[in-house]
Parts: structure tokens; C-alpha cells; sequence
């Protein structure tokens, strides 16, 4: 069994950088927190990806890239630093 790396929200200890990984609120299931700048490359990647795959015939890969391109419309709208 691998160790578990669940972040504690509220952050203990104040306003230190959180790692991109799990988080958790209070008592809530954890989440995936992605750090501005790893969230950035993965918009990168995600764009590339969806352009390469296009529309595909598997539903579930058609899920999935439906999926990872609303990530990406978030990160593109709301974590990407604006010029």
C-alpha cells in the first residue's frame, strides 16, 4: 500500500505553497488540486491531444476528451495568466 499525500484544507501552518495533488476539505472527498503552473502545461497537452484524437468512434474515449477539454476551458478561462 502506497502512503497517502492528502493535503489538509485549511492549509495548517497558513499561506505555504500547495503542491499539485490531493487535497481535501475538512471532511469532504478528496480532490485534484493542479498548481497554476502544472494546470497551464496540462492545457497544452490536453489542446494537442484533442486535436491528434479529433472525433472518435470509442464513446468512452469520446467522453473523456469532452471531459479533458471542459478542464481545459476552465484552466484556459480562469488559471492561465492573462498579458
Amino acid at each position: 500500500m502506497t502512503e497517502s499525500h492528502i493535503t489538509q484544507i485549511p492549509f495548517p501552518g497558513g499561506s505555504a505553497r500547495v503542491p499539485t495533488g490531493a487535497v481535501q476539505f475538512q471532511d469532504d472527498w478528496p480532490g485534484l488540486f493542479l498548481r497554476g503552473d502544472d494546470a497551464i502545461g496540462l492545457l497544452s497537452g490536453i489542446r494537442h491531444l484533442v486535436a491528434q484524437v479529433g472525433a472518435h468512434a470509442d464513446p468512452v474515449v469520446a467522453w473523456t476528451l469532452v471531459r479533458l477539454q471542459g478542464l481545459a476551458d476552465i484552466i484556459e478561462r480562469d488559471v492561465r495568466v492573462r498579458s
